[in-house]
């Protein structure tokens, strides 16, 4: 059983947080100014909510650390922990987006086990991405155990170098805001169909979740089967045709990506 401290529960925090309760037995530590109550009310006795870092005690109970808190406050977190003592194999855990290991390992214990992870918000139904880098002092057995975690929420996928941290959030870890507001143009503009909004949001979410089977199921890749789709004078090409005007969708995400590539590395400095 993993003893996990927890330091922030925000929307990825959350997601996590249900998501692993109702997979595993682990003992979580929650920190949160704001929602520890809460925590502590909707949560069984696997999980403690605790108001400040310093409202809990025994650190070398815990075997894994997690930062699921805003690029914005890890520094002044990190100072309330740089004075407390851990046990020698803890590995630390960021979701933080932006933040290096460099920049935690002037608080933290020196050669630490350090592992950063970009997930995402399907990890709350257990079908997230959850992408992985782990520092050179990282034993093979915390990798495994910090996988196996991840696992529970969804896919896991190791990279090579940290700095692929900063790509993967622009593509996986805000990628599901991209689809969301797809769906939300979608649906509005379906509804001036006139066929009410129950039956259009029907229509639109099992279209969007019958395409991504297809597309997962066959062989053929996303651009092959818009090819098929769209037959020649029919009604498909001639909605295509708007959205591949002047290339204007493929030039949106192109930039969409860039800029959040962009502001994760900002956050790192």
């Amino acid at each position: 059983m993993n003893k996990i401290l927890l330091i922030g529960c925000g929307h990825m925090g959350e997601a996590l947080l249900k998501a692993w309760t109702k997979n595993n037995k682990d003992l979580f530590f929650i920190v949160d100014p704001i929602k520890y109550k809460k925590i502590n009310k909707n949560f069984d006795t696997k999980v403690v909510g605790l108001e400040s870092i310093d409202g809990f005690k025994n650190f070398r109970l815990i075997n894994i650390v997690i930062f699921a808190i805003k690029p914005q406050v890890t520094r002044n977190t990190l100072k309330v922990l740089e004075k407390k003592k851990f046990k020698k194999n803890v590995i630390f855990v960021s979701i933080v987006a932006g933040k290096k290991i460099n920049f935690y390992n002037k608080y933290l214990p020196n050669k630490n086990q350090f592992i950063r992870i970009m997930p995402n918000m399907p990890a709350l139904i257990n079908k997230g991405m959850s992408c992985l880098f782990a520092n050179q002092h990282t034993s093979n057995k915390n990798k495994n155990i910090i996988e196996s975690l991840f696992l529970n929420v969804g896919k896991v996928m190791w990279l090579k170098k940290e700095n692929d941290i900063n790509k993967v959030t622009a593509i996986s870890g805000s990628g599901p805001g991209y689809i969301f507001l797809f769906i939300d143009a979608f649906e509005k503009a379906a509804m001036q169909l006139g066929l009410g909004e129950k039956v259009t949001k029907e229509l639109v979410h099992q279209t969007i979740y019958g395409s991504i089977n297809l597309l997962l199921n066959q062989k053929e890749n996303a651009s092959i089967l818009l090819k098929n789709i769209a037959v020649k004078g029919g009604t498909t090409e001639a909605g295509l045709n708007e959205f591949t005007k002047k290339n204007i969708l493929y030039k949106s995400f192109k930039k969409a990506i860039e800029f959040a590539n962009k502001r994760a590395i900002e956050l790192g400095k």
